[in-house]
């Protein structure tokens, strides 16, 4: 793939545009007719707060050093999340930016915490066509009516992870980047056994991944009518496909053991292989207790050949109640050039920008990942988001989530669970409409 130059430059905007975004700078034509004189970027000395969730190390690497680099003027200071955001709102100590997850837009913005960035990236002349069009539709959905409530910075890749010593045990040969689940499956099967009077089983995997940003890009709700669509063929085949592996002799899954596939796969060591966004803080400690990993991608299904989940990644959002958001904006904007990216990359997060040369870079700060497969993270290309994303599909993936449960540990069928999840869906949308 040529290489598409991905530099954002940020233009001084004319009049007309900087008036678009209230408080951005700008100045008036003299003359009817006359070219507005260029806006002027405020080099003035400024400190914004950002609400994240990251140590103070990570996010003097990954957010003020790219924003010190373009904007040696701005500062930024850390909120945690440990302090809630409704508590924060009380005391009116609300930050400048709210760095947090695609996903959570919808919660900021039921707090109308949120500013439409629409504006903003035309004053500024913002590029996004850098930016990976799969990752602005799913933001733009995320945002709703045509709106643009954050910028994207990068973005989690789910992928399957297997213990090398268990394969070797058995003899098996190791996963391959570019598998399909069926071929997953018939792997699962030969590394599912008790040995040494150890049970050994074969997979597991991270719901909420796998079935929220799914890789079919099969919705919940209809936005049309607002109604659960979820009892159907296409979400039979989701439910079907990851539910045989828990039929596996040996590979079952009670009600106690659902959901903790991670332990058993990087303590206990017992799990051959599972499926799952990168844990690379509690890896180390895995290794250094022996667990002998590596990764491939996620398999895939054969209508959607190397294609993983759904883009949830980071997103960076300004408040409404900021009273520096044109520099707030240049910050979210200097998170985005592609030596912002690079640095993101290495550790361990995907690039958004279209230009693949980026993430070639994945994990390279990642001592856990020196040696091992790091392709296996960039492999995939992401799903496209759902044809609409409404304000009912947090609940309703809850709801998919718990009935996926009782099929895998045997308690419902997949026809009794999916017609029960629409029934819950429907009623849940119609509480929501009800409290508001």
């Amino acid at each position: 793939m040529k290489k598409k130059n991905t530099k954002f430059i940020l233009l001084t905007a004319v009049t007309m545009l900087a008036a678009l975004a209230p408080g951005c700078s700008g100045q008036s034509a003299e003359k009817p007719g006359e070219a507005a004189p260029a806006a002027k970027i405020n080099t003035d000395p400024v400190t914004l707060t950002f609400y994240g969730n990251m140590s103070e190390e990570l996010f003097q690497k990954l957010v003020v050093a790219p924003v010190k680099l373009k904007y040696p003027n701005i500062d930024l200071t850390l909120v945690p999340m440990t302090n809630k955001i409704e508590d924060l709102i009380a005391s009116g100590e609300v930050p400048d930016i709210l760095g947090d997850n695609i996903s959570a837009i919808a919660k900021y913005e039921n707090l109308d915490l949120l500013e439409d960035l629409t504006p903003y990236v035309k004053a500024f002349n913002l590029d996004l066509s850098a930016v990976d069009p799969v990752v602005v539709d799913t933001v733009r959905k995320n945002s709703g009516e045509g709106k643009l409530y954050a910028l994207p910075v990068s973005a989690n890749v789910v992928t399957l992870y297997y213990n090398k010593d268990i394969f070797d045990r058995f003899g098996v040969p190791y996963p391959q980047d570019g598998m399909t689940w069926d071929q997953v499956y018939e792997v699962a099967k030969k590394v599912t056994r008790t040995d040494g009077g150890v049970a050994y089983r074969g997979y597991d995997f991270q719901d909420l991944f796998q079935i929220q940003y799914n890789q079919l890009s099969v919705p919940v709700i209809d936005e049309k009518t607002n109604k659960a669509i979820v009892n159907n063929a296409e979400w039979k085949k989701l439910f079907e496909n990851w539910a045989r592996f828990y039929t596996i002799t040996g590979n079952e899954v009670d009600a106690n053991g659902y959901g903790k596939g991670l332990n058993a796969f990087s303590k206990d060591k017992t799990l051959a292989m599972y499926s799952t966004s990168s844990f690379f803080s509690s890896m180390p400690e895995a290794v250094k207790n022996g667990l002998n990993y590596d990764v491939v991608s996620l398999p895939s299904f054969p209508e959607a050949p190397n294609t993983g989940v759904q883009v949830e990644g980071g997103a960076r959002m300004i408040t409404t109640t900021s009273k520096h958001k044109d520099q707030a904006f240049m910050a979210l904007s200097a998170m985005l050039t592609p030596e912002a990216q690079k640095v993101i990359a290495r550790n361990g997060n995907a690039s958004v920008l279209t230009d693949t040369s980026i993430n070639q870079d994945f994990g390279l700060d990642i001592e856990v990942l020196k040696g091992k497969n790091r392709e296996a993270f960039i492999k995939n290309k992401n799903a496209k988001p759902f044809p609409s994303i409404t304000k009912y599909d947090g609940a309703a993936f809850t709801i998919m989530r718990q009935q996926f449960k009782k099929v895998a540990t045997g308690q419902e069928d997949v026809n009794t669970a999916l017609r029960e999840a629409e029934e819950l869906i429907n009623k849940a949308i119609e509480d929501q409409n009800k409290q508001q």
